[in-house]
């Protein structure tokens, strides 16, 4: 009788265990990889990690892939975009279930920022367009990080005066107001592309 017990103990286990070892094979490991570590450098890598945390099912690194106004649009914060994202996975269909097969197929150059379609197994699965967003972001004394958002490029902050690179502000610019020029011990300016939008195939052909 202790067997029986013991062995019924044992199966329930491995009932409970079953999702979890489903959720992991479905993740592959460089998508794992990804997820945990998105790179935003460019409208192709920047997909690539989104659909990466899509086929994994990882409401957070989505989020994060997404653009300012596309946040907003759902919510703004990641609870609302957890209530949204069953909804959004249903619009975008198959892109979801081929999403660690995805690839680009064709970029446009659009006055909105640049469109990526991407495909997978023969067809055209989703559009996605993304925009450009800058940032500065200062690590000060103790570790504290302060992060700004910017209106223009990285380059634009710059100035090369003789073999020094200054990075320089305009009296109206608030980005370092409150922060100690002298506790900053690290500078960070960069850009980085997130999605603005998606657009299926359907769409664009009935509005074409």
């Amino acid at each position: 009788m202790r067997r029986t017990g013991s062995t019924r103990l044992l199966s329930a286990a491995l009932l409970l265990a079953l999702p979890a070892l489903s959720a992991c094979s479905a993740c592959p490991a460089a998508s794992a990889e990804l997820t945990a570590h998105p790179d935003y450098s460019s409208p192709e890598s920047a997909g690539r990690s989104f659909f990466a945390a899509l086929g994994c099912d990882d409401a957070r690194a989505e989020h994060g892939a997404m653009g300012e106004s596309l946040k907003q649009r759902h919510g703004a914060t990641l609870d609302a975009w957890i209530l949204a994202r069953p909804g959004v996975r249903e619009e975008l269909g198959s892109a979801v279930r081929h999403a660690h097969r995805l690839a680009p197929a064709r970029e446009e150059i659009l006055e909105s920022g640049v469109l990526v379609w991407w495909s997978a197994a023969g067809a055209e699965r989703v559009g996605l367009l993304f925009q450009a967003q800058h940032f500065l972001e200062l690590e000060l004394a103790g570790g504290r990080r302060v992060g700004f958002s910017l209106d223009r490029a990285p380059g634009d902050w710059l100035q090369l005066t003789g073999k020094q690179i200054e990075l320089t502000f305009r009296d109206e610019d608030p980005v370092l107001r409150g922060v100690d020029p002298a506790s900053v011990t690290r500078i960070t300016l960069a850009t980085e592309w997130k999605i603005a939008d998606w657009l299926m195939p359907e769409a664009a052909e009935g509005g074409s």
